[in-house]
């Protein structure tokens, strides 16, 4: 990845204003995404561990404890949990077990709320699809490093097949991918792709770059989506220009080295980190 002069600028109460004004697409990437597959992912896993179970009332906390101890076992250590795709993958399943002890529904497929840029027509690129079948799964596999490494692999090879067939496609498709939400949710499914290359060199404990990954740049001409009157486009139009690329310069900074990140290594201990006694 080239590198790249990483933004200082704070956009927020500009964007906020100009989405009250034409209501368009809020391109921040999610924390979670951001943080998980960060240098310092382990700590962001502890602190949203923390978070979700204080969140819940006792019933709920030992609900949640429960289904964690069912899926990992007693010893409650998850291998190369805190970092990269498996560290992003606890953090789904703390959401997603934090919201079924609540009661609430939760999908047990489709594009995985809140990771992605939300289409409000529920138009998402294939890899969407796919990164989130790899990441619910990833909980129920990562002590088993020979599913681990298949699967990483396995995840990988559709990812790139699925990269080439939209850009076969081209715009003769349903799906455009020049459209600001396809083109940032592209982005981050790619960023992914070189985070499943990162762990597949964890599981292998080599730094030897075994699955190819080329970064692919954003289209030039970007379809803004907006939902107001055209007469009020104008300068909108280039507040959301703005917002969209500084948000995909943030997102592309946090990124700009990952073989640095092959080298760690860090389990992740949901027993030492529990709010309630695990036995």
């Amino acid at each position: 990845m080239d590198f790249i002069l990483c933004p200082t600028m704070d956009i927020t109460n500009l964007t906020s204003i100009a989405r009250d004004v034409c209501p368009f697409p809020n391109y921040d990437p999610s924390p979670l995404f951001l943080n998980m597959l960060s240098i310092n992912s382990s700590l962001h896993l502890r602190n949203h561990y923390t978070a979700v179970q204080s969140s819940l009332t006792p019933g709920q906390l030992e609900d949640f404890t429960q289904s964690l101890r069912t899926t990992f076992g007693r010893n409650g250590n998850v291998t190369l949990g805190g970092v990269g795709v498996v560290a992003l993958s606890l953090a789904v399943l703390f959401d997603t077990l934090a919201r079924q002890v609540r009661g609430e529904w939760v999908s047990e497929s489709g594009a995985i709320p809140g990771l992605f840029i939300k289409d409000p027509r529920g138009n998402y690129p294939p890899q969407v699809y796919t990164v989130s079948e790899y990441l619910r799964l990833v909980p129920h596999i990562a002590n088993n490093p020979k599913r681990m490494k298949q699967e990483t692999e396995r995840c990988h090879k559709k990812l790139v097949k699925e990269d080439d067939y939209l850009n076969k496609l081209g715009e003769n498709q349903t799906l455009s991918i020049k459209e600001d939400i396809t083109a940032f949710n592209l982005l981050l499914t790619n960023i992914f792709e070189i985070s499943l290359d990162v762990h597949h060199r964890r599981i292998k404990n080599t730094l030897e770059n075994e699955l190819v990954t080329p970064f692919k740049r954003q289209p030039k001409d970007v379809i803004f989506t907006f939902n107001c009157d055209p007469e009020s486009k104008t300068r909108l139009h280039e507040v959301a220009k703005l917002h969209f690329f500084n948000s995909m310069i943030k997102l592309s900074c946090a990124f700009q080295n990952p073989d640095s990140m092959a080298d760690k290594r860090d389990d992740f201990d949901l027993k030492a980190n529990a709010l309630r006694s695990w036995e």
